[in-house]
Protein backbone atom coordinates (compact mmCIF):
# COMPACT_ATOMS: atom_id res chain seq x y z
CA UNK A 1 0.00 0.00 0.00
CA UNK A 2 1.63 3.24 -1.19
CA UNK A 3 0.41 6.72 -0.19
CA UNK A 4 0.59 10.14 -1.75
CA UNK A 5 0.80 12.53 1.21
CA UNK A 6 -0.15 16.11 0.43
CA UNK A 7 0.01 19.35 2.39
CA UNK A 8 1.03 22.87 1.28
CA UNK A 9 3.43 23.20 4.24
CA UNK A 10 6.09 21.05 5.89
CA UNK A 11 4.77 21.64 9.43
CA UNK A 12 6.13 19.28 12.12
CA UNK A 13 2.89 17.27 12.37
CA UNK A 14 2.89 16.79 8.57
CA UNK A 15 6.50 15.61 8.57
CA UNK A 16 5.68 13.13 11.34
CA UNK A 17 2.94 11.62 9.16
CA UNK A 18 5.45 11.41 6.32
CA UNK A 19 7.97 9.70 8.57
CA UNK A 20 5.37 7.23 9.85
CA UNK A 21 4.42 6.26 6.30
CA UNK A 22 8.07 6.09 5.20
CA UNK A 23 9.08 3.90 8.17
CA UNK A 24 6.18 1.57 7.30
CA UNK A 25 7.32 1.50 3.61
CA UNK A 26 4.02 3.16 2.67
CA UNK A 27 5.17 6.59 1.39
CA UNK A 28 5.40 6.95 -2.38
CA UNK A 29 5.52 10.77 -2.55
CA UNK A 30 4.99 13.88 -0.46
CA UNK A 31 3.41 16.63 -2.56
CA UNK A 32 3.93 20.11 -1.17
CA UNK A 33 4.69 23.67 -2.21
CA UNK A 34 7.94 25.26 -1.04
CA UNK A 35 10.73 23.06 0.33
CA UNK A 36 14.32 23.88 1.14
CA UNK A 37 16.87 22.49 -1.32
CA UNK A 38 20.02 24.26 -0.04
CA UNK A 39 22.16 23.63 -3.13
CA UNK A 40 19.52 24.13 -5.80
CA UNK A 41 20.14 26.82 -8.43
CA UNK A 42 16.51 28.00 -8.37
CA UNK A 43 16.75 28.55 -4.60
CA UNK A 44 19.77 30.81 -4.94
CA UNK A 45 18.14 32.68 -7.82
CA UNK A 46 14.83 33.48 -6.14
CA UNK A 47 16.52 34.39 -2.86
CA UNK A 48 18.77 36.85 -4.65
CA UNK A 49 15.78 38.27 -6.51
CA UNK A 50 13.82 38.64 -3.26
CA UNK A 51 16.65 40.64 -1.71
CA UNK A 52 16.15 43.30 -4.38
CA UNK A 53 12.66 44.01 -3.00
CA UNK A 54 13.93 43.65 0.60
CA UNK A 55 12.30 40.28 1.32
CA UNK A 56 14.33 37.79 3.35
CA UNK A 57 13.11 34.75 1.46
CA UNK A 58 16.13 32.67 2.50
CA UNK A 59 15.04 32.52 6.15
CA UNK A 60 11.51 31.60 5.06
CA UNK A 61 12.80 28.76 2.89
CA UNK A 62 15.08 27.44 5.65
CA UNK A 63 11.97 26.91 7.75
CA UNK A 64 10.70 24.57 5.00
CA UNK A 65 13.44 21.97 5.47
CA UNK A 66 12.45 18.29 5.35
CA UNK A 67 14.04 16.52 8.33
CA UNK A 68 11.97 13.40 8.97
CA UNK A 69 12.19 11.42 5.71
CA UNK A 70 14.28 11.41 2.51
CA UNK A 71 14.11 14.55 0.40
CA UNK A 72 13.98 12.52 -2.81
CA UNK A 73 10.42 11.48 -1.91
CA UNK A 74 9.28 15.11 -2.14
CA UNK A 75 7.67 16.69 -5.20
CA UNK A 76 7.18 20.44 -5.25
CA UNK A 77 5.07 23.10 -6.86
CA UNK A 78 6.37 26.23 -5.08
CA UNK A 79 5.13 29.15 -7.16
CA UNK A 80 1.74 29.66 -5.57
CA UNK A 81 3.32 29.69 -2.11
CA UNK A 82 6.01 32.13 -3.22
CA UNK A 83 3.33 34.52 -4.47
CA UNK A 84 1.46 34.06 -1.17
CA UNK A 85 4.60 34.91 0.83
CA UNK A 86 5.10 38.06 -1.22
CA UNK A 87 1.44 39.04 -0.77
CA UNK A 88 1.71 38.73 3.02
CA UNK A 89 4.69 41.08 3.00
CA UNK A 90 2.81 43.90 1.28
CA UNK A 91 -0.72 43.28 2.57
CA UNK A 92 -1.68 45.47 5.53
CA UNK A 93 -5.05 44.07 6.55
CA UNK A 94 -4.88 40.44 5.38
CA UNK A 95 -7.72 40.53 2.81
CA UNK A 96 -5.44 40.50 -0.24
CA UNK A 97 -3.36 37.68 1.28
CA UNK A 98 -6.54 35.68 1.82
CA UNK A 99 -7.50 36.19 -1.83
CA UNK A 100 -4.07 34.97 -3.01
CA UNK A 101 -4.18 32.03 -0.57
CA UNK A 102 -7.54 30.95 -1.96
CA UNK A 103 -6.30 31.05 -5.54
CA UNK A 104 -2.95 29.43 -4.76
CA UNK A 105 -3.98 26.71 -2.30
CA UNK A 106 -7.63 25.93 -2.98
CA UNK A 107 -7.18 26.23 -6.72
CA UNK A 108 -3.67 25.96 -8.15
CA UNK A 109 -2.18 23.55 -5.56
CA UNK A 110 -5.28 21.36 -5.25
CA UNK A 111 -5.52 20.87 -9.02
CA UNK A 112 -1.83 20.01 -9.19
CA UNK A 113 -2.18 17.28 -6.51
CA UNK A 114 -5.19 15.81 -8.33
CA UNK A 115 -3.13 15.68 -11.53
CA UNK A 116 -0.31 13.91 -9.69
CA UNK A 117 -2.70 11.20 -8.58
CA UNK A 118 -3.86 10.62 -12.16
CA UNK A 119 -0.32 10.61 -13.55
CA UNK A 120 0.89 8.16 -10.88
CA UNK A 121 -2.19 5.95 -10.89
CA UNK A 122 -0.25 2.68 -10.98
CA UNK A 123 2.14 3.68 -8.16
CA UNK A 124 -0.31 5.22 -5.69
CA UNK A 125 -2.88 3.16 -3.79
CA UNK A 126 -4.02 5.78 -1.27
CA UNK A 127 -4.11 9.53 -0.61
CA UNK A 128 -3.49 11.24 2.72
CA UNK A 129 -4.74 14.85 2.70
CA UNK A 130 -5.60 17.71 4.99
CA UNK A 131 -8.59 19.97 5.43
CA UNK A 132 -9.31 22.70 2.92
CA UNK A 133 -6.97 21.53 0.14
CA UNK A 134 -8.03 17.91 -0.52
CA UNK A 135 -11.37 18.07 -2.30
CA UNK A 136 -10.08 17.65 -5.86
CA UNK A 137 -7.52 15.06 -4.75
CA UNK A 138 -10.18 13.00 -2.96
CA UNK A 139 -12.61 13.29 -5.88
CA UNK A 140 -9.91 11.98 -8.22
CA UNK A 141 -8.87 9.27 -5.76
CA UNK A 142 -12.44 8.07 -5.36
CA UNK A 143 -12.91 7.77 -9.14
CA UNK A 144 -9.72 5.67 -9.23
CA UNK A 145 -10.83 3.60 -6.20
CA UNK A 146 -8.01 4.71 -3.91
CA UNK A 147 -8.15 4.78 -0.10
CA UNK A 148 -8.57 8.30 1.34
CA UNK A 149 -7.33 9.56 4.72
CA UNK A 150 -8.44 13.01 5.88
CA UNK A 151 -6.45 14.73 8.63
CA UNK A 152 -8.22 17.51 10.58
CA UNK A 153 -5.81 19.50 12.78
CA UNK A 154 -8.50 22.07 13.68
CA UNK A 155 -12.04 21.90 15.10
CA UNK A 156 -14.98 21.91 12.68
CA UNK A 157 -15.11 25.13 10.66
CA UNK A 158 -18.62 26.27 11.59
CA UNK A 159 -17.96 25.39 15.25
CA UNK A 160 -14.97 27.74 15.24
CA UNK A 161 -16.92 30.39 13.32
CA UNK A 162 -19.66 30.51 15.97
CA UNK A 163 -17.11 30.97 18.76
CA UNK A 164 -15.35 33.79 16.93
CA UNK A 165 -18.66 35.42 16.01
CA UNK A 166 -19.54 35.62 19.70
CA UNK A 167 -16.25 37.39 20.33
CA UNK A 168 -16.76 39.86 17.51
CA UNK A 169 -20.27 40.59 18.75
CA UNK A 170 -18.90 41.30 22.23
CA UNK A 171 -15.84 43.21 21.01
CA UNK A 172 -16.61 44.91 17.66
CA UNK A 173 -13.22 46.64 17.87
CA UNK A 174 -11.72 43.25 16.97
CA UNK A 175 -13.33 43.31 13.53
CA UNK A 176 -10.79 43.84 10.73
CA UNK A 177 -11.20 43.85 6.92
CA UNK A 178 -9.75 40.34 6.95
CA UNK A 179 -12.34 39.14 9.47
CA UNK A 180 -15.14 40.70 7.44
CA UNK A 181 -14.00 38.89 4.30
CA UNK A 182 -13.58 35.55 6.07
CA UNK A 183 -17.09 35.85 7.49
CA UNK A 184 -18.50 36.31 3.99
CA UNK A 185 -16.65 33.20 2.81
CA UNK A 186 -17.69 31.17 5.84
CA UNK A 187 -20.51 29.04 4.39
CA UNK A 188 -18.59 28.28 1.20
CA UNK A 189 -15.47 27.18 3.08
CA UNK A 190 -17.46 25.17 5.61
CA UNK A 191 -19.15 23.25 2.80
CA UNK A 192 -15.79 22.62 1.13
CA UNK A 193 -14.49 20.92 4.28
CA UNK A 194 -17.68 18.91 4.74
CA UNK A 195 -17.42 17.64 1.17
CA UNK A 196 -13.86 16.53 1.90
CA UNK A 197 -15.06 14.79 5.08
CA UNK A 198 -17.75 12.89 3.19
CA UNK A 199 -15.19 11.59 0.66
CA UNK A 200 -12.80 10.25 3.32
CA UNK A 201 -12.61 6.58 4.30
CA UNK A 202 -10.74 7.43 7.51
CA UNK A 203 -10.46 10.70 9.48
CA UNK A 204 -7.55 11.46 11.81
CA UNK A 205 -8.24 13.95 14.63
CA UNK A 206 -5.62 15.23 17.06
CA UNK A 207 -7.85 15.36 20.16
CA UNK A 208 -11.23 14.44 21.59
CA UNK A 209 -12.05 18.15 21.51
CA UNK A 210 -11.51 18.21 17.73
CA UNK A 211 -13.56 15.04 17.24
CA UNK A 212 -16.42 16.31 19.41
CA UNK A 213 -16.59 19.60 17.48
CA UNK A 214 -17.47 17.58 14.35
CA UNK A 215 -19.94 15.46 16.28
CA UNK A 216 -21.60 18.62 17.66
CA UNK A 217 -21.88 19.90 14.08
CA UNK A 218 -23.77 16.78 13.01
CA UNK A 219 -21.05 14.90 11.11
CA UNK A 220 -20.55 11.14 11.30
CA UNK A 221 -17.58 10.53 13.60
CA UNK A 222 -17.67 6.72 13.42
CA UNK A 223 -14.72 6.83 10.98
CA UNK A 224 -12.58 9.06 13.25
CA UNK A 225 -9.38 7.92 14.98
CA UNK A 226 -8.10 10.27 17.70
CA UNK A 227 -4.30 10.45 17.82
CA UNK A 228 -2.77 13.25 19.96
CA UNK A 229 0.33 14.95 18.62
CA UNK A 230 3.60 13.82 20.17
CA UNK A 231 6.00 15.87 22.23
CA UNK A 232 9.63 16.66 21.41
CA UNK A 233 12.23 14.77 23.47
CA UNK A 234 12.25 16.09 27.07
CA UNK A 235 15.17 18.33 27.87
CA UNK A 236 17.50 16.62 30.33
CA UNK A 237 18.04 19.79 32.39
CA UNK A 238 14.46 21.02 31.94
CA UNK A 239 13.69 20.95 35.67
CA UNK A 240 16.54 23.42 36.25
CA UNK A 241 15.13 26.06 33.92
CA UNK A 242 13.20 29.22 34.62
CA UNK A 243 14.25 32.46 36.25
CA UNK A 244 16.06 32.87 39.56
CA UNK A 245 14.22 34.02 42.66
CA UNK A 246 15.80 37.48 42.49
CA UNK A 247 14.72 37.97 38.84
CA UNK A 248 11.30 39.02 37.50
CA UNK A 249 9.03 36.01 37.01
CA UNK A 250 8.58 35.40 33.29
CA UNK A 251 5.35 34.34 31.59
CA UNK A 252 5.63 33.35 27.94
CA UNK A 253 3.29 33.42 24.94
CA UNK A 254 4.32 31.85 21.61
CA UNK A 255 2.21 31.85 18.46
CA UNK A 256 0.04 34.28 16.54
CA UNK A 257 -1.32 36.99 18.84
CA UNK A 258 -4.91 36.66 17.66
CA UNK A 259 -8.56 36.57 18.70
CA UNK A 260 -8.83 32.82 18.27
CA UNK A 261 -5.85 32.28 20.58
CA UNK A 262 -7.48 34.47 23.24
CA UNK A 263 -4.84 37.20 23.03
CA UNK A 264 -7.27 39.97 23.96
CA UNK A 265 -8.16 38.11 27.17
CA UNK A 266 -4.48 37.81 28.03
CA UNK A 267 -4.02 41.57 27.66
CA UNK A 268 -7.08 42.18 29.83
CA UNK A 269 -5.90 39.67 32.44
CA UNK A 270 -2.49 41.32 32.58
CA UNK A 271 -4.13 44.65 33.39
CA UNK A 272 -6.19 42.97 36.12
CA UNK A 273 -3.08 41.31 37.49
CA UNK A 274 -1.13 44.60 37.51
CA UNK A 275 2.03 42.59 38.14
CA UNK A 276 5.08 43.77 40.04
CA UNK A 277 8.48 42.20 39.36
CA UNK A 278 6.86 40.08 36.61
CA UNK A 279 7.19 40.10 32.82
CA UNK A 280 5.34 38.70 29.81
CA UNK A 281 7.27 37.80 26.68
CA UNK A 282 5.20 37.50 23.49
CA UNK A 283 6.71 35.73 20.47
CA UNK A 284 4.85 35.38 17.18
CA UNK A 285 3.01 37.11 14.39
CA UNK A 286 0.65 39.96 15.20
CA UNK A 287 -3.03 39.24 14.60
CA UNK A 288 -4.76 41.87 16.73
CA UNK A 289 -5.99 45.32 15.60
CA UNK A 290 -3.46 48.08 16.30
CA UNK A 291 -5.81 49.95 18.64
CA UNK A 292 -5.67 47.09 21.14
CA UNK A 293 -1.90 47.39 21.34
CA UNK A 294 -1.83 51.03 22.39
CA UNK A 295 -0.40 51.79 25.82
CA UNK A 296 0.95 48.27 26.31
CA UNK A 297 2.64 48.06 29.74
CA UNK A 298 6.42 48.01 29.75
CA UNK A 299 6.25 44.62 31.46
CA UNK A 300 5.03 43.12 28.12
CA UNK A 301 7.70 42.58 25.47
CA UNK A 302 6.28 41.83 22.01
CA UNK A 303 8.53 40.50 19.25
CA UNK A 304 8.17 38.43 16.09
CA UNK A 305 8.67 34.74 15.40
CA UNK A 306 11.99 33.08 16.15
CA UNK A 307 13.62 29.84 14.89
CA UNK A 308 12.43 26.73 16.72
CA UNK A 309 15.83 26.07 18.31
CA UNK A 310 15.83 29.58 19.78
CA UNK A 311 12.19 29.21 20.83
CA UNK A 312 12.97 26.04 22.79
CA UNK A 313 15.68 27.87 24.69
CA UNK A 314 13.25 30.68 25.57
CA UNK A 315 10.75 28.06 26.80
CA UNK A 316 13.48 26.71 29.07
CA UNK A 317 14.33 30.15 30.45
CA UNK A 318 10.69 31.02 31.23
CA UNK A 319 8.56 30.13 34.27
CA UNK A 320 5.00 29.65 32.95
CA UNK A 321 3.58 29.26 29.45
CA UNK A 322 0.25 31.00 28.81
CA UNK A 323 -2.10 29.64 26.12
CA UNK A 324 -5.63 31.03 26.72
CA UNK A 325 -7.01 29.81 23.40
CA UNK A 326 -10.68 30.13 22.55
CA UNK A 327 -10.59 27.15 20.19
CA UNK A 328 -7.62 24.94 19.29
CA UNK A 329 -7.71 21.40 17.97
CA UNK A 330 -4.55 20.63 19.90
CA UNK A 331 -1.94 23.34 20.50
CA UNK A 332 1.52 21.94 19.84
CA UNK A 333 3.02 24.79 21.85
CA UNK A 334 1.77 22.95 24.96
CA UNK A 335 3.81 19.80 24.31
CA UNK A 336 6.78 21.92 23.19
CA UNK A 337 6.61 23.77 26.51
CA UNK A 338 6.31 20.55 28.50
CA UNK A 339 9.38 19.12 26.76
CA UNK A 340 11.42 22.08 28.00
CA UNK A 341 10.10 21.73 31.56
CA UNK A 342 7.63 24.61 31.35
CA UNK A 343 4.23 24.40 33.14
CA UNK A 344 1.26 25.54 31.05
CA UNK A 345 -1.89 27.57 31.64
CA UNK A 346 -4.49 26.76 29.00
CA UNK A 347 -8.26 26.56 28.55
CA UNK A 348 -10.95 23.91 28.32
CA UNK A 349 -11.08 24.58 24.56
CA UNK A 350 -7.57 23.37 23.79
CA UNK A 351 -7.23 19.76 22.66
CA UNK A 352 -3.92 19.55 24.52
CA UNK A 353 -5.78 20.21 27.77
CA UNK A 354 -6.25 16.40 27.82
CA UNK A 355 -2.60 16.32 28.94
CA UNK A 356 -3.00 18.84 31.77
CA UNK A 357 -3.26 17.68 35.37
CA UNK A 358 -4.55 20.82 37.06
CA UNK A 359 -2.09 22.03 39.68
CA UNK A 360 0.49 19.39 38.81
CA UNK A 361 1.93 20.17 35.37
CA UNK A 362 -0.23 23.19 34.59
CA UNK A 363 -3.68 24.69 34.90
CA UNK A 364 -6.96 24.55 32.96
CA UNK A 365 -9.22 27.61 33.06
CA UNK A 366 -12.51 28.42 31.32
CA UNK A 367 -12.04 29.94 27.88
CA UNK A 368 -12.85 33.65 27.43
CA UNK A 369 -12.42 34.42 31.14
CA UNK A 370 -9.85 37.13 31.84
CA UNK A 371 -10.57 37.08 35.59
CA UNK A 372 -9.85 33.34 35.85
CA UNK A 373 -6.64 33.80 33.87
CA UNK A 374 -5.52 36.70 36.08
CA UNK A 375 -6.29 34.66 39.20
CA UNK A 376 -4.18 31.71 38.07
CA UNK A 377 -1.29 33.93 37.00
CA UNK A 378 -1.44 35.67 40.38
CA UNK A 379 -1.29 32.26 42.11
CA UNK A 380 1.85 31.48 40.10
CA UNK A 381 3.43 34.78 41.11
CA UNK A 382 2.68 34.20 44.80
CA UNK A 383 3.64 30.49 44.74
CA UNK A 384 6.87 30.68 42.82
CA UNK A 385 8.53 27.67 44.44
CA UNK A 386 5.48 25.46 43.78
CA UNK A 387 5.59 26.51 40.13
CA UNK A 388 9.26 25.55 40.03
CA UNK A 389 8.49 22.03 41.24
CA UNK A 390 5.90 21.61 38.46
CA UNK A 391 8.69 21.57 35.86
CA UNK A 392 9.48 17.89 36.47
CA UNK A 393 5.81 16.92 36.04
CA UNK A 394 5.79 18.81 32.74
CA UNK A 395 8.84 16.87 31.55
CA UNK A 396 7.27 13.58 32.65
CA UNK A 397 4.13 14.39 30.64
CA UNK A 398 6.20 15.02 27.52
CA UNK A 399 8.05 11.74 28.00
CA UNK A 400 4.82 9.71 28.18
CA UNK A 401 3.71 10.46 24.59
CA UNK A 402 6.48 11.09 22.08
CA UNK A 403 6.27 11.50 18.32
CA UNK A 404 7.34 7.86 17.99
CA UNK A 405 4.17 6.88 19.90
CA UNK A 406 2.12 9.06 17.55
CA UNK A 407 3.64 7.40 14.48
CA UNK A 408 3.00 3.89 15.80
CA UNK A 409 -0.63 4.69 16.59
CA UNK A 410 -1.13 6.37 13.20
CA UNK A 411 -0.01 3.31 11.23
CA UNK A 412 -2.18 1.07 13.42
CA UNK A 413 -5.18 3.31 12.72
CA UNK A 414 -4.49 3.38 8.98
CA UNK A 415 -4.22 -0.42 8.81
CA UNK A 416 -7.43 -0.74 10.80
CA UNK A 417 -9.15 1.73 8.46
CA UNK A 418 -7.94 -0.22 5.42
CA UNK A 419 -9.41 -3.41 6.85
CA UNK A 420 -12.77 -1.84 7.69
CA UNK A 421 -13.03 -0.17 4.28
CA UNK A 422 -12.15 -3.32 2.37
CA UNK A 423 -8.91 -1.98 0.87
CA UNK A 424 -6.57 -4.37 2.67
CA UNK A 425 -5.74 -7.88 1.58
Amino acid sequence: MKFLLSHPSVAPFVQQVGRALWEANMLDKFATTLTDYPEATWRKLICQTAKIVKIDLASQIQRRAIKEFPLDLVVNNPWGEIVSLAARKIDRDGSFSDFIWEKAELGYYSNWVADLIKKNDTNIDAVYGYECCSLRAFQTAKRLNKFRVYDVPAPEHDFVHQILKQELDKFPELITPYREKVQKKHEERTQLRRNEWDLANLVIANSEFTKNSYKTSGLDVSKVAVIPYGAPPPRTDGALGGTKSDQPMRFLWAGTLSIRKGAHYLLEAWKLLNPVNTSLQVLGAMGLPEQLLKDIPKSIAISGTVPRSQLYEIYHQSDVFVFPTLCDGFGMVVTEAFAQGLPVITTDRAGASDLIEHGKNGFIIPAADASALAEIMNWCVTHRQEVKTMRQAALDTAAKWQWSDYRTKLIESINDGLQKSGYAG
